[in-house]
């Protein structure tokens, strides 16, 4: 697991805080336009390594900025956003 997504620790805590507990974490995704290309895009991610993988969490998401079905694939911490059009070319 990543250390920036690790749970706190707050041992002297005697009463549950929910706040504590919710931390945003700056992520990339790569976006996937079409329906049809989500597993072969999701494979070659797996491959390469760049996928973010954990457990109990799906890596595919519902795109918050498409308008209809559009999806997104969370990537590593590491993979920072350049600006570019696409990760991904259909072949």
């Amino acid at each position: 697991m990543y250390e920036e997504m690790r749970p706190p620790i707050d041992r002297a805590m005697r009463t549950l805080d929910r706040a504590f507990f919710k931390k945003r974490i700056p992520i990339s995704a790569a976006r996937i336009t079409s329906n049809n290309l989500i597993s072969k895009c999701r494979g070659e991610l797996e491959k390469s390594k760049d996928m973010l993988m954990m457990e109990r969490m799906s890596t595919v998401r519902a795109d918050p900025e498409a308008a209809s079905s559009g999806k997104c694939i969370l990537l590593k911490p590491e993979i920072k956003f350049n600006g570019g059009s696409s990760l991904l070319r259909p072949r």
